[in-house]
C-alpha cells in the first residue's frame, strides 16, 4: 500500500512538474508573441504598388457613388422581403422595392472575417489566408494562442482593397463599424484605402472593444481583460463588462456618422463602407425602441438597423444623389443561434445554405430597374469587379480576382456570369462544395461517420435528399469542379500570376 502510495506521489509530482513547465514555456512564448507579432508575409507589394500608380483618375459624370450596408450575422430570413413573418423591415422593403433583391447571393465564408477580407478583395479568402479563422484580440487568450501557432492575424498587406482601387481613381473612401481584419498598426482602415474611420476593430463580443476614429480611440472601453478571456454571449453579462462603449448607441453612432460622410462628400464621387456591429451577439436594443419587435431584442436590433438604412437613403436623396449613388444592403454571412434562414438549412459557420446564402438588395435610381427579383447565383466576391467596372478601372492583372461583374445582372437581368461559386469551411483550406445554377455538390467532409458525397437541388428541397444516384452525370460534373478547384488551391493557393 505504502508503495502504491509513493508511486502516485510521485506520478503527481511528476504531472505538477509537466504542467510548471508548460506554463513557463507558454508564459516566455507568450511574451514573444507579444513582442514580435506575426505578419503576413508580403508576396505582391511591389505588384500592388505599380498596379495603384497605373489607375488612372475616373469622370465623375459618369462614375457612380457606392454606399455598401454590410450587416453581421443578418439571416436569409431575416427581412420582411424575404419572408420574416416577425421582423418587420420597411425601409429596406422599400430599397428592394425600388431595385432588385437577389435570391441566390451569398457570402464567400460562414464566418464574418474571412467574408470581409473576400468583399474587399474580390478573391476567395484562402487567397489571403482568412479562410479557415476569425481573428482575435492578442488581448484575448485565443488571439495569443492563434500567434504561438503561427496564424497571422490581419489581412496581408498586398491584398488589394476595392477602397484602395476608387481611392487611387479619385473617390473620397470611408468606412465607418467593424473591421475585424487586422488592429497592428499598419493593418488598420486607413491603411487600406480609407481615407477616414469611425468604428471598432473586432465583433461586440470581443475586448478591448474601443471605438477609434481613424487611428486613435475615441471612446475607450476600460472592461478589465482578464475578466473578458473568453468574449461574451449575454447580453446581461456584456452590458455590466462593456465599459465606457454604450452599445445601445452603436448603430445610431454609424448612422450619424454614415450621414456626416455623405454631406461632406456631396460634390465628388465617394464610396462608403458600413460594416454594422449588429446584429451580431450580444443583441442591445436602442432604448428609444427597446420592446417594440415581435421577435424579441434580436427584431429591435434589425428594426434599429432598418430605420438606420431609412436616414441614410433619406439623406442620399434630398441631396438629390439618388441617380447617381448605387446602395448595397446585404450580410457577412448567415444567421447565429438566434436569427432565421428563412427555409434554409444551416446557420453560421456551416457549408449548408443557411450558413452562406443572405440577402442582397441593390438600387441605383434609373439605372437599375425598379422591382427586379433575381434567382442569378452571385458572392460578395462580385462587388470588387462590379464597382470598378462600374468606375471605369481594370482589375488588377498579378492576381486572381474570383469575383465577375454584376452590372449585366443588375441593369439588364443577365444570368449570372459564374459556371460555379464554391464554398469554404471553417475548417481546412480546401473548398468542401460547389454548385451551379441547379445543384450543390458537397463532398465528403469525414467529419462523421456517415459523411459521404451528396448532391442536391435547389428546387423544391432544402439540401435533405441525396440525389446522387439519381443525377449521376450532375454529380461528377461537379465533383470534378470541386477537385479542379482544390488542386488550384493547393498549387497556387494566394492566387498569383
Amino acid at each position: 500500500m505504502r508503495v502504491l502510495r509513493g508511486v502516485a506521489l510521485g506520478v503527481g509530482w511528476l504531472v505538477l512538474a509537466l504542467v510548471a513547465a508548460v506554463v513557463v514555456v507558454l508564459g516566455l512564448r507568450w511574451a514573444q508573441v507579444k513582442a514580435l507579432p506575426a505578419v503576413p508575409e508580403l508576396e505582391h507589394e511591389a505588384e500592388k504598388a505599380a498596379y495603384l500608380a497605373s489607375v488612372e483618375p475616373v469622370d465623375p459624370s459618369v462614375a457612380p457613388n457606392v454606399v455598401v450596408i454590410f450587416f453581421d450575422d443578418l439571416g436569409y430570413g431575416d427581412l420582411s422581403s424575404y419572408g420574416s413573418q416577425l421582423v418587420d423591415t420597411p425601409r429596406i422593403d422599400r430599397l428592394a422595392a425600388e431595385g432588385v433583391r437577389m435570391t441566390s447571393f451569398y457570402s464567400a465564408s460562414p464566418v464574418c472575417t474571412p467574408s470581409r477580407a473576400a468583399l474587399l478583395t474580390g478573391r476567395y479568402p484562402v487567397r489571403s489566408g482568412t479562410d479557415t479563422h476569425v481573428f482575435f484580440p492578442d488581448e484575448m487568450l485565443i488571439g495569443t494562442l492563434r500567434r504561438m501557432a503561427g496564424y497571422a492575424n490581419e489581412l496581408p498587406k498586398d491584398e488589394i482593397t476595392v477602397a484602395e482601387a476608387l481611392g487611387a481613381a479619385g473617390y473620397a473612401t470611408g468606412m465607418i463599424g467593424k473591421w475585424h481584419l487586422g488592429a497592428l498598426p499598419g493593418h488598420w482602415p486607413n491603411d487600406f484605402g480609407f481615407d477616414s474611420y469611425f468604428g471598432v476593430h473586432w465583433s461586440n463580443d470581443m475586448m478591448p472593444l474601443h471605438v477609434y476614429r481613424n487611428a486613435e480611440v475615441e471612446i475607450e472601453d476600460t472592461t478589465v481583460i482578464d475578466e473578458a478571456i473568453g468574449g461574451f454571449r449575454d447580453e446581461d453579462v456584456a452590458f455590466e463588462r462593456t465599459g465606457g462603449v454604450d452599445q445601445t448607441q452603436l448603430t445610431r453612432l454609424y448612422t450619424e456618422e454614415a450621414i456626416r460622410f455623405v454631406e461632406q462628400h456631396r460634390e465628388e464621387p465617394f464610396f462608403l463602407y458600413l460594416a454594422h456591429t449588429f446584429p451580431h451577439v450580444p443583441h442591445f436594443a436602442d432604448p428609444a425602441h427597446a420592446g417594440e419587435s415581435e421577435a424579441g431584442i434580436y427584431g429591435d436590433v434589425v428594426a434599429d438597423l432598418d430605420r438606420s438604412t431609412g436616414a441614410i437613403v433619406d439623406t442620399i436623396d434630398r441631396l438629390g444623389l439618388g441617380d447617381r449613388t448605387l446602395i448595397i444592403v446585404t450580410s457577412d454571412n448567415g444567421p447565429d443561434y438566434d436569427g432565421s434562414p428563412g427555409n434554409l438549412r444551416g446557420r453560421k459557420g456551416d457549408t449548408y445554405e443557411g450558413g452562406q446564402r443572405v440577402p442582397f438588395i441593390a438600387r441605383w435610381a434609373g439605372a437599375i430597374p425598379a422591382g427586379q427579383t433575381t434567382d442569378a447565383m452571385a458572392m460578395n466576391i462580385d462587388l470588387f469587379p462590379t464597382l470598378l467596372s462600374l468606375a471605369g478601372i481594370a482589375p488588377p492583372t498579378d492576381r486572381v480576382v474570383d469575383g465577375r461583374d454584376l452590372a449585366s445582372v443588375f441593369q439588364a437581368g443577365a444570368a449570372s456570369p459564374h459556371p460555379f461559386l464554391f464554398y469554404f469551411p471553417t475548417v481546412g483550406r480546401e473548398p468542401d462544395a460547389v454548385r451551379d445554377d441547379r445543384f450543390k455538390y458537397l463532398g465528403a467532409t469525414g467529419q462523421t461517420g456517415r459523411s459521404k458525397p451528396t448532391l442536391t437541388r435547389f428546387d423544391g428541397d432544402a439540401e435533405n435528399h441525396n440525389l446522387i444516384r439519381r443525377f449521376p452525370r450532375e454529380g461528377q460534373r461537379l465533383a470534378d469542379a470541386l477537385g479542379a478547384m482544390r488542386v488550384q488551391v493547393e498549387e497556387n493557393p494566394r492566387g498569383w500570376r
